[in-house]
């Protein structure tokens, strides 16, 4: 059995619920299913806290059409990465941060909020990162209804025509 392995069988045993969503995909590879909010945290408290995946590398967001997935990914001192992807409905996207847990994921969140809508609890309050000042606000260019075509960059304003208002 592979050292892989061993660790999937290690978070499948305290989260039986994980059993045929958590899986070695290849060498140092481990990957989730989409988990909902809570158990997307007892998992990375239980990987930090009892399984020494210390760094937390990146967060990534993607738009699934109705739902919002977060990837975050961590790594344990063999250099083993697990890919751990939250999902949450589009109309409600709010995310706890991961921020105390791990530092380095602060720009990274800060990301997912600007770009995807995200709504994370326990964000510190800092400047807006990576869009300008005076981004207009509800306006978020990572998910697939935003058009670039409709942003006017002169005004700073998002700007589709009325049909598309009507139809979302």
């Amino acid at each position: 059995m592979s050292n892989e392995e061993s660790k999937v069988l290690q978070i499948i045993s305290n989260f039986p619920n994980l059993d045929g969503r958590i899986r070695q995909i290849a060498p140092k590879r481990i990957f989730t299913d989409p988990l909902e909010s809570g158990e997307f945290h007892q998992l990375v408290s239980y990987i930090h806290d009892e399984m020494g995946f210390f760094r937390a590398h990146h967060a990534v967001g993607v738009d699934d059409g109705e739902n919002l997935g977060f990837i975050y990914i961590f790594s344990d001192e063999d250099n083993t990465i697990l890919a751990a992807k939250q999902t949450v409905p589009k109309e409600n996207p709010e995310i706890e941060s991961l921020n105390k847990l791990y530092p380095s994921l602060l720009l990274h969140e800060l990301e997912l909020a600007d770009l995807f809508g995200a709504v994370i609890s326990g964000l510190p309050d800092v400047p807006h990162y990576p869009l300008p000042d005076g981004w207009p606000e509800g306006s978020y260019p990572m998910r697939k209804e935003w058009k670039p075509e409709y942003f006017n960059k002169e005004t700073m304003t998002y700007e589709p025509p009325e049909e598309v208002q009507k139809n979302g």
